[in-house]
């Protein structure tokens, strides 16, 4: 062997050694403190603490705790007392701690209650014990020893007010009592108590559930008013992380965002990624195109992969199973008579999560870096959009209502010009050819007819969603059921889409150690799309002259009515009618989709548990296009039409087990070790038929030449892995992570790797004695490194056979070698990175800062090149380049106001992602993801560059920065070199919610701000040519340009302005200042404002709660982009290309009213 390879496996032993180690050691340790006292299982209840302690009395604070005021039912017949407690704490959805070696709470006792609250209850089982019931923050049921009060002589009276610090209100049910002793009492409903208490007391202590705990000196005082403040938000909020599991996010050494179902809501998206918009800090998010139901786009912190084709979007986890958020392109295109790249390019297909219903999601958590992520594995390199849906609970059925209606339009369109008639050369059109084409024609008089059919082409779409949801349940089981419909209308006229849901969720309680639980979602999604890109509906309108109303589109008889060609020829047009082409040409889709998961849980004591997950995703997506032989695309085949069926599979297998414990009273660590199992397989069936014998007739049978395809996929990916964590006195966090996987698309020897993560917490406030301080309660500091492998997509290794064209023939099949293939040798990708962060709390939790930095380096790049022809090869996949990132997330939350019946909360997020191409592949200077052609804008990479450059032709300058004028007096464009012009990705991105809140009325809005992006307006040099757009309003004035003419000399030529400047492109049309445009925003993203009725009128109306609402989104927008709403992209989801605009269907503003119904 030699000593390279040596050095090698030395490296990858040792590098596991110590990992396994670290996790070992940390096992051992956890191990060892699982053999400590037994009795440390279970929590202390009958220690004569004092009542100083964070407990609230369950007798005292029963009219004020909503879960002591629930009504409940018991009927229990000699049951142990330990079970009637833990059957009355399950129906309130408490918890419950107690020492099972109370003799009192193995008594046998019959228990038949029916309608009484659960605080009575409790006083009730417990009476004769000697214990009662007290309650913790955290809603947990504990049991102290009843104290005899003891005999005080002497005593004096103390009374008092108690009001709100803030609000000057009185506080009825505060607790006050003496230090150190158990005499008390609790103020009554003007705030107000009376205390004897004894001549040797010397303090006051004033409790309240949500408040800071008051000591105040007695003295010689009689009486004592005091002012109570409200309590900083409790620091132990829990968030969703790695399959579901639930954390408390001050452990959390990484950074984690999570979204509420009211925000949710707020949005009125129809799409869960568009509900995201703007409230993420390092998230990019963009609405692909104004079309009904079109995709959403989605990356966290920047992107990763340098191949166009590669995965850069997030993994999406629907309650803790990894599900599909894909866009399948497909290939709807045909043989011939298009210059588009790709089907992705012409329509904007919905991403899958589309498929999921808004209504039924309770929150979403984003796990940004690849230390939140690491345990996912590969397929969380981009991060994870964690989903948790609503489920049943125990007590009375619910039902909710929700009916929204909605109206949506394209919300801005380009300026046109209208001082000038259709024609050429300041004349009006020939009769005869198609110059009615051209806007270059006489001035415009009174009788002149103008239309702006960027307007009105586009028409006010109607969209209506109904949902319904059904939940309940009892102590053992719970359920939740809903249903939902949502129809939108096109903007563009003969489109629409729609999806109607059905979700099932059950759980059910075995027995006390054994759940099960269960959903299947079933949807059904699709309708008629619009085209975009090269030769369509968009392209078309950029061409379309205002002299000509648009929607007079076609002849009596049907024919297209097209200016182009010659009136005597139909077929002899070569810009089709915008109209006419989206009521003949259509691209309809069916999609058919189930989400089902099971869960089993088993308890095997109360530290240690294992759980046991299958999911499975499948869908259907039933494409079929359909283009006449008199529309431009498909001239060249005589018509075309495409059938296609792409069929999706997922399983997943996930198995963990969980231990917790605690060493001693302030050190305690948890250890997850699991397995996950995921099958991936799709398959896609293409039938293409092109030559129609009879136009309209949409049948294969209709066609002369009829083309089949079949590509079929499958991907296994196997993994295990460890978590770690340790916590020391609530101040210091500790978690270790590691996983190896095995992936089926990598070569045999390279099919394993390992990586592992770290992550630190410190909580310096605890260390600094600032917790119970008003200015700064919590400070927390978090580091966090880890390593994220990625695999190849399939048969990304080797060579394959594929059918050879024109085969089979006569009979005889056929195969040839694949001109693609890859190296036998390929490795994973591996991204490491490393995070710096820290959270901040001022002034009791009004104000929250939280503020991220991290860079992360992915190498080993998984990169299909081309490669020369002789080799025989068009391209070939191996490892090379590498891309660094780096990036800063703020986040802000505040609340400027607050009173009893008002309330003003602000929350600010922004960020910055900025990366390099470190290095590029051997021999391959630069990797090309769009190309506009003629007009010469290219979007691409290159060593030293950023993800999302664009390049293209510019105004030629002298090296002093002159522009060069030619011979003719104009400027002139080099075209023999490209040069950086802009970059598609925003240096800065931020968002700004308001929330208002007065007693039933509600006002939000979030204000999205978007800045440094640059775009090209694909369809902006068409109506430049054409001289449709106000920017060719500028004519017939003589001008000289300013400038140097070769020679070196001032530029003294004149030239008048007008058609020949615009429609050159070696002066005008093609240079980049021009076709690139600063695409930064500010934008209303969403603006809400509902009304919830009082209680006493929803009793009168017999339903819980009802309240209504009014949305909007994207009702302003301030942008220096000359073209269409810039938001929008030419390519599909998750294409890799942005900075491509203006021939996709353009982005939309709506307004919604909406009605939301409880019983």
């Amino acid at each position: 062997m030699e000593v390279s390879s040596m050095n090698a496996l030395f490296t990858k032993l040792f590098n596991r050694t110590v990992w396994y180690g670290l996790l070992g050691t940390l096992l051992l340790f956890f191990g060892q403190g699982m053999v400590m006292e037994a009795n440390g299982q279970y929590l202390t209840s009958v220690s004569q603490q004092s009542v100083s302690q964070p407990y609230y009395s369950v007798e005292l604070y029963a009219d004020q705790i909503s879960e002591l005021r629930r009504i409940i039912s018991v009927d229990m017949k000699n049951a142990a007392r330990h079970k009637v407690l833990e059957a009355i704490v399950s129906k309130a959805e408490l918890g419950l701690a107690y020492n099972a070696e109370l003799i009192s709470l193995k008594q046998p006792v019959t228990f038949k209650e029916e309608y009484i609250t659960v605080a009575k209850a409790l006083q009730k089982v417990l009476k004769g014990t000697g214990y009662e019931a007290v309650i913790s923050k955290t809603r947990e049921i504990l049991l102290k020893k009843k104290m005899a009060l003891p005999v005080v002589k002497n005593r004096q009276e103390i009374s008092g007010v108690v009001t709100d610090a803030e609000t000057g209100e009185v506080m009825p049910g505060v607790n006050v009592f003496v230090k150190n002793t158990q005499v008390g009492t609790s103020t009554n409903a003007q705030g107000r108590y009376t205390l004897n208490v004894p001549a040797d007391a010397d303090t006051l202590i004033f409790s309240f559930i949500g408040y800071k705990r008051e000591k105040v000196a007695i003295g010689n005082k009689t009486t004592i008013d005091v002012e109570i403040s409200r309590e900083a938000q409790a620091f132990d909020e829990l968030v969703v992380t790695s399959f579901g599991i639930e954390q408390e996010k001050k452990s959390l050494g990484y950074s984690v965002q999570e979204i509420s179902s009211e925000e949710i809501a707020k949005s009125g998206e129809t799409n869960i990624v568009g509900a995201l918009q703007g409230k993420l800090a390092g998230v990019n998010i963009q609405n692909t195109s104004g079309a009904a139901g079109a995709g959403m786009d989605i990356t966290i912190r920047g992107i990763s992969s340098l191949s166009p084709s590669g995965d850069n979007q997030p993994l999406f986890v629907v309650d803790g199973v990894p599900v599909s958020n894909e866009t399948s392109y497909g290939n709807v295109l045909p043989s011939e008579g298009t210059n588009s790249p790709g089907s992705a390019e012409q329509f904007s297909f919905s991403n899958r999560g589309a498929d999921i219903n808004p209504e039924d999601i309770e929150n979403i958590s984003i796990l940004k870096g690849p230390a939140a992520t690491a345990l996912y594995g590969q397929r969380a390199a981009n991060g994870v959009v964690e989903i948790t849906t609503k489920k049943g609970e125990s007590g009375n059925t619910q039902v909710a209502l929700n009916t929204q209606v909605g109206f949506s339009e394209v919300n801005k369109v380009p300026e046109i010009q209208d001082d000038y008639q259709h024609g050429y050369y300041g004349a009006l059109p020939y009769r005869v050819f198609g110059y009615e084409f051209w806007q270059y024609g006489p001035p415009t008089t009174e009788s002149s007819k103008v239309y702006n059919n960027y307007k009105r082409f586009f028409q006010t779409s109607t969209n209506i969603s109904n949902s319904l949801s059904i939940s309940g349940g009892n102590n053992s089981t719970t359920y939740f059921t809903s249903v939902s419909n949502v129809n939108e209308e096109g903007v563009v006229p003969n489109t629409e889409w729609g999806r109607t849901t059905f979700k099932l969720t059950g759980s059910h309680k075995i027995s006390e150690a054994f759940d099960i639980s269960g959903s299947v979602n079933y949807s059904n999604s699709g309708g008629v799309r619009p085209t975009g890109g090269d030769k369509s509906i968009m392209s078309s309108l950029s061409y379309w002259t205002p002299s000509n109303d648009i929607n007079d589109y076609k002849y009596p008889d049907g024919n297209q009515k097209n200016y182009s060609g010659f009136r005597d020829d139909l077929n002899s047009g070569f810009i089709d009618n915008p109209r006419y082409f989206a009521e003949h040409s259509t691209l309809k889709d069916d999609v058919n989709r189930i989400i089902g998961n099971m869960r089993m849980s088993y308890d095997f004591a109360d530290w240690l548990s294992v759980d046991y997950t299958f999911g499975a995703d499948y869908y259907n997506d039933s494409r079929e296009r359909f283009v006449p032989p008199n529309l431009d695309v498909g001239t060249q085949v005589n018509g075309f039409i495409v059938k296609e069926q792409i069929n999706y599979t997922q399983l997943n297998s996930n198995l963990y087990v969980r231990a917790s414990r605690s060493f001693t009273d302030r050190l305690s660590g948890s250890v997850v070790l699991g397995n996950q199992v995921t099958d991936i397989s799709s398959d896609r069936l293409n039938t293409r038929g092109e030559g129609l014998n009879i136009n309209g007739f949409r049948s294969l049978a209709n066609t002369t030449n009829i083309f089949t395809t079949e590509v079929a996929r499958q991907r296994r990916l196997v993994g295990v892995f460890a978590d770690a964590k340790l916590e020391y006195d609530g101040t210091y966090f500790l978690t270790v992570t590691g996983r190896n996987d095995w992936s089926s698309t990598l070569p045999e020897d390279n099919r394993s790797f390992f990586y592992p993560s770290v992550s630190l917490g410190y909580i310096f406030t605890e260390d600094l004695g600032l917790a119970n301080s008003d200015w700064l309660p919590f400070g927390k500091l978090r580091f966090s490194w880890a390593k994220v492998g990625k695999d190849a997509p399939p048969y990304s290794v080797g060579q394959y056979f594929e059918g050879a064209s024109g085969f089979p023939f006569s009979g005889t099949g056929g195969f040839s070698k694949d001109t693609r293939a890859g190296d036998p040798n390929l490795k994973p990708e591996i991204t490491t990175s490393y995070e710096l962060g820290t959270d901040l709390r001022f002034f009791n939790n009004r104000l929250r800062l939280d503020l991220t930095y991290f860079k992360q380096a992915s190498k080993n790049q998984i990169v299909a090149f081309p490669v020369s022809n002789p080799s025989g090869l068009s391209r070939y996949t191996t490892n090379a380049g590498e891309i660094q990132g780096e990036g800063v997330e703020v986040l802000l939350n505040g609340t400027p106001f607050r009173q009893q019946d008002f309330s003003w909360d602000v929350s600010v997020n922004w960020s910055s992602v900025s990366s390099e191409v470190t290095e590029m592949p051997e021999g391959l200077d630069v990797i090309e993801f769009a190309n506009s052609g003629f007009p010469g804008v290219v979007s691409r990479i290159q060593e030293g560059g950023e993800m999302g450059d664009l390049y293209g032709y510019k105004f030629e300058y002298t090296d002093k920065g002159e522009l060069l004028i030619g011979d003719d007096g104009l400027p002139t464009i080099r075209t023999d070199t490209l040069v950086k012009v802009g970059n598609a990705l925003p240096d800065w991105q931020g968002g700004i919610t308001n929330n208002f809140n007065y007693k039933g009325l509600s006002l939000s809005f979030l204000i999205e701000v978007r800045m440094g992006a640059d775009a090209y307006d694909s369809g902006q040099r068409n109506s430049i040519r054409n001289g449709i757009l106000e920017i060719t309003k500028w004519r017939n004035d003589e001008v000289i340009f300013q400038g140097v003419t070769s020679n070196g000399s001032p530029n003294d030529k004149p030239v008048r302005i007008g058609q020949n400047l615009y429609r050159s492109s070696t002066s005008f049309n093609r240079a980049s200042e021009i076709l690139v445009q600063d695409a930064s925003w500010i934008r209303l993203r969403n603006v809400r404002l509902s009304y919830e009725l009082p209680s006493r009128l929803t009793q009168k109306l017999s339903v819980a709660s009802a309240s209504f609402s009014i949305s909007g989104r994207n009702l302003f927008l301030n942008t220096p982009f000359r073209g269409f709403d810039p938001e929008g992209q030419q390519y599909s989801a998750g294409s890799n290309t942005y900075g491509f605009t203006g021939l996709n269907i353009p982005p939309t503003r709506s307004l919604s009213f909406s009605m939301n119904l409880k019983f």
